[in-house]
């Protein structure tokens, strides 16, 4: 979020201008958790939420558990998921054991507000899809954001009633397999995102991505599937009705 911060303004603009009308910024840790919340007091260009929680790059940090006043933000009516959450077992920033202990955690909390989840996997989509299994995630639900895996767990994630979001890494050359997984599981299991400001599109990259490039995401998945961006926006809009009631 930082390096958009200094231009919101602009952003806010152009997202409106490609016909966004909600955005969630999630937290990854309790400061931004916060001022993500705040920006949903700020924001009117389009109708802002917000998602609470510390990534798993973040959560060693965490030396006597989630803090009370992060936890509390959960009960707000702007906060619609708890995340982001998770394994990333390609970094590793956070010890492998800790990682899994807060995955934990933040499924409780998420039971416990009654809240999906919004999942970061990098290299654990197996054990990510267990502890999902043995927690009981599939009372709240909730979504693998930026999904990277093999139709086989997104499979599994469907099943226990979780979302596949596609970020713009499904426009990069060399990802015909998450493509083929885009144009095969079914539409009202779909979710469309950025990731911002990460991971922006095939020719921009290397530039700060932004809510606005989620179009790309849109028309590439829509082309994939031999459909209209507008049917695909129709459908996907839907499915983040369902799951974050917003």
């Amino acid at each position: 979020m930082s390096p958009l911060k200094d231009h919101l303004d602009e952003v806010l603009a152009r997202a409106s201008g490609r016909g966004l009308k909600r955005l969630l910024v999630p937290g990854v840790d309790e400061a931004s958790s916060f001022e993500a919340l705040s920006l949903t007091r700020q924001v009117r260009a389009v109708k802002t939420f917000a998602a609470v929680g510390v990534h798993p790059h973040d959560v060693k940090d965490l030396k006597e558990g989630i803090p009370e006043e992060l936890l509390s933000l959960g009960e707000n009516e702007s906060v619609l998921a708890i995340g982001e959450t998770g394994l990333d077992y390609y970094r590793n920033l956070s010890p492998r054991d800790v990682q899994r202990e807060f995955f934990i955690k933040h499924i409780e909390w998420a039971k416990c507000v009654g809240k999906p989840l919004i999942c970061h996997v990098r290299d654990a989509y197996d054990e990510v899809l267990e502890i999902l299994k043995v927690e009981g995630a599939s009372e709240v639900g909730g979504v693998l954001h930026c999904f990277q895996g093999e139709m086989e767990h997104a499979k599994k994630a469907i099943d226990m009633g979780f979302y596949i979001s596609f970020a713009c890494t499904i426009t990069y050359r060399k990802n015909e397999n998450l493509r083929r997984i885009a144009a095969s599981i079914q539409p009202e299991n779909i979710l469309c995102e950025t990731d911002s400001p990460y991971l922006s599109p095939e020719g921009l990259r290397g530039k700060p991505n932004e809510p606005a490039n989620v179009g790309y995401v849109y028309e590439t998945i829509a082309t994939l599937r031999g459909i209209e961006v507008e049917e695909l926006a129709e459908v996907v809009f839907d499915n983040s009705m369902r799951l974050l009631g917003w």
